[in-house]
């Protein structure tokens, strides 16, 4: 997920200062809000809605009572680095104002900025006081939204901010009900930044860079709160080459922006290709997005080439992957494969390589969004069009129940994150129709 917002607040009297913010989620903001002082709205619990990020944002985290119960057991931490759970995204314990504890994603275009989601806040013990009417045009168009303008303390590890404003956002739509909210470092040109996948941590070295044997060096450049580096991707005998930008918000390979779609004619770019259906690709009222799939040759970093990922092209896309300063959004099926430091400071991106290539393998030709937060089970967010789910009743907006006779509910999160890696699914699902229906279907090589 890509955020960017420019958000202006006005009280009744005064135009404040512009401030801009970025972060992920596939959102291009512009805000325009006007202060209130109108108290949180409890009425509710629990919405009745239908759709991730899947982004995939990637939008995958629990859900607020729980995450919290055993995942603070991996969360516990010795020293000064930032323990992670890695599911597509990078999920690190918060806390906000000493006592609501807070599943956040780390995403890297979203420095400066902490962020909640709506059902989070709700569900939760925070009452703020104060807050901002606002609208935003994002990924997936315009809506509104409200602002948390309540002086805010955020503790993640060792690290602790304070936050003027904090934006209530809608993650869980875009992702599941595993995100409470999202956090991307403040000031993170300030000290060397490591992401460690292989042993799953993030670290601020305020002592200087570390030790850097077996790292390659990447310059990059860092403008509006972006990370942008070069890399080039092989698909079909065209060479997509030049800047693209860094997304740790977002759990998908390389995906292309319209321009470069249309620069480069991708859609002319030989080669067996699957057009994808999804709800809710970013924050927006556009509530359904279509995209490409296609197999790349290689996707070349510095030295080092990554082979037959998968990447994915937006025609008519909107907001982060429409008309930017990079070609495309790389994220964290790539960045997985690597240990990482950011010397933002210096420009330089260090990177060493821990994961051999992984050779595609069988899967299936839909996704969903866990939640149970709000309803019965995962709810079908994304489809192939004239794939096997479609051909067996499957529709956007179904409710996953029961998976191989078993209640999603009972699903813990490592075993929703590997569902894929079962051959056979049987699936019972409630359609948005309320009619219930079983759709067994078999994994398969697409490429």
């Amino acid at each position: 997920m890509v955020i960017q917002l420019v958000f202006t607040i006005f009280t009744l009297r005064k135009m404040m200062t512009e401030t801009r913010l970025t972060h992920t989620g596939e959102l291009t903001a512009t805000w325009v809000a006007a202060y209130s002082g109108e108290t949180s709205n409890h009425c509710w619990r629990r919405l009745i809605t239908g759709m991730m990020k899947a982004i995939a944002l990637k939008a995958t985290l629990l859900m607020a009572v729980l995450c919290f119960l055993a995942p603070q057991q991996v969360w516990a931490q010795a020293n000064d680095s930032i323990p992670f759970i890695y599911h597509g995204h990078l999920y690190i314990h918060s806390i906000i104002n000493d006592s609501i504890h807070c599943n956040a994603i780390f995403d890297t275009g979203a420095a400066n900025m902490f962020g909640v989601d709506s059902v989070f806040l709700e569900q939760s013990d925070w009452h703020p006081k104060q807050f901002a009417n606002a609208y935003t045009s994002g990924a997936a168009g315009k809506t509104k939204v409200r602002i948390i303008t309540d002086r805010t303390k955020v503790n993640i590890g060792n690290i602790e901010d304070h936050y003027a404003f904090v934006p209530i956002f809608k993650l869980r739509d875009v992702v599941d009900c595993h995100i409470d909210g999202i956090w991307g470092i403040k000031n993170i040109a300030d000290y060397p930044f490591e992401i460690n996948f292989e042993h799953s941590y993030l670290k601020q070295h305020k002592a200087g860079i570390p030790n850097l044997d077996g790292y390659q060096k990447l310059p990059i450049r860092y403008e509006n709160d972006k990370i942008m580096l070069q890399a080039e991707t092989h698909i079909g005998g065209t060479v997509v080459k030049g800047w693209y930008l860094m997304d740790t918000g977002g759990g998908s390979s390389v995906d292309f922006t319209a321009k470069a779609v249309k620069d480069y004619r991708l859609e002319e770019v030989p080669g067996k290709r699957y057009i994808e259906d999804m709800t809710q690709m970013g924050i927006g009222d556009k509530e359904q997005e279509w995209f490409v799939n296609m197999q790349s040759d290689m996707i070349v970093i510095g030295n080092d080439t990554i082979r037959k990922e998968s990447i994915s092209y937006f025609p008519e896309g909107e907001g982060a992957i429409s008309d930017r300063p990079y070609l495309g959004i790389i994220g964290n099926n790539i960045w997985s494969n690597y240990n990482m430091i950011l010397d933002v400071r210096d420009s330089l991106l260090w990177i060493r390589r821990f994961k051999p290539d992984n050779p595609p393998g069988p899967f299936y030709d839909f996704g969903f969004r866990n939640r149970t937060d709000i309803c019965r089970g995962w709810i079908v967010s994304r489809l192939t069009r004239d794939g096997d789910a479609v051909g067996g009743g499957m529709q956007l907006g179904d409710t996953i129940i029961a998976v191989n006779g078993r209640s999603v509910a009972d699903y813990t999160w490592d075993e929703e994150y590997s569902i894929e890696d079962n051959p056979l699914l049987h699936l019972d699902l409630v359609g948005t129709d309320g009619k219930e229906k079983h759709i067994v279907l078999e994994s398969k090589e697409w490429w």
